[in-house]
């Protein structure tokens, strides 16, 4: 029998964040404090204060929110790999993905960045994002997607459908004016409009020049320093598999104007075996979209040293179990 358990690990998007989020992480845990501490060196701002003390407000902002989610999910990653070592126990998953944002910190977790790189441009990407051309973003529900893409055709807007985060959850980016009047159609036809707290239209054609900028940063990556990639990511803009640094490279630099293709990607993830994924990072908000995608899925969650302690425990049960 395998010694393996067929397990995804999966990291959220923005919109995951709430003052507290990494308290436990920086008072108690010296890997945690040391990364936070990185940060605010780096980028000359105290995330740590932001994160556990607030206000909401300063932890919103995008530039704030983006790189606050991203070092609290490879933090716990971090502590979670050091807690299995002592076990003697190599966490080693069948493959990873994240949520937009979340992507980032699966690119990290399979080595094609580094920590320092990873600060770098989830930092660029979140200052380019909040002064990111205006624009608004609105979840649909209750609805196909066949009929939401029929009401944007009819529209005659240039809106795009941005997320696919289940089949009956979906959210749409463009212009506020355009997206006003839709929302309109929608509730009318039975669906349910929720206009996003977001300033940009992101995962749209409108964010093409903050790519163009975000892109430049993605060149300066040296691939050739890339060991050997041993787990596929799988990302956004199609949903499926990747291992080789430059089929990587080139559709992280479509991310930010391409459709989040979310409910493919847990769709293929299933298709290729996967039994378990565990969320890692703020919140669960991955896990409730799992459950309206694929119930099957058994969803685990790491977002505080708790719940942490908590999939161990798992983890250590269902390796032995296997190994019997």
């Amino acid at each position: 029998m395998e010694d393996r358990i067929k397990i995804a690990v999966l990291y959220p998007g923005q919109g995951s964040q709430k003052v507290g989020m990494g308290t436990d992480l920086y008072t108690t845990s010296v890997i945690g404090k040391d990364l936070f501490n990185k940060v605010n060196s780096l980028l000359n701002r105290d995330l740590a204060s932001i994160c556990i003390n607030g206000p909401s407000e300063e932890l919103n902002q995008t530039k704030n929110t983006q790189i606050a989610i991203t070092i609290i999910s490879i933090a716990l990653t971090l502590v979670l790999k050091e807690e299995l070592k002592k076990r003697n126990i190599l966490f080693a998953p069948f493959g990873t993905c994240g949520h937009s944002l979340g992507e980032f910190s699966a690119l990290w977790l399979i080595g094609f960045l580094e920590t320092e790189e990873l600060i770098n441009l989830v930092s660029v990407r979140g200052e380019l994002m909040q002064n990111a051309p205006l624009g608004s973003m609105m979840a649909v529900l209750n609805l196909d997607e066949s009929k939401i893409k029929n009401l944007i055709s009819e529209s005659n807007s240039n809106i795009t459908l941005a997320n696919y985060n289940t089949p009956n959850q979906f959210v749409i980016s463009g212009k506020k004016d355009n997206i006003e009047k839709l929302s309109e159609k929608i509730e009318l036809t039975g669906g349910k409009a929720i206009i996003l707290p977001v300033s940009g239209a992101f995962h749209s054609p409108l964010m093409n020049e903050p790519s163009k900028a975000f892109n430049l940063e993605i060149d300066k990556l040296n691939l050739s320093k890339i060991k050997k990639i041993s787990i596929p990511v799988y990302q956004n803009t199609d949903g499926n598999p990747s291992q080789e640094p430059q089929i990587i490279k080139e559709k992280l630099k479509k991310q930010m104007t391409s459709s989040v293709l979310w409910t493919q990607t847990i769709n293929n993830l299933v298709k290729d075996k996967v039994t378990n994924v565990v969320e890692i990072g703020p919140g669960k908000t991955l896990t409730g979209l799992i459950k309206k995608i694929n119930p099957g899925i058994e969803c685990h969650n790491i977002n505080d040293l708790i719940t942490l302690q908590e999939f161990i425990l798992f983890y250590e049960s269902k390796l032995q179990s296997r190994r019997q």
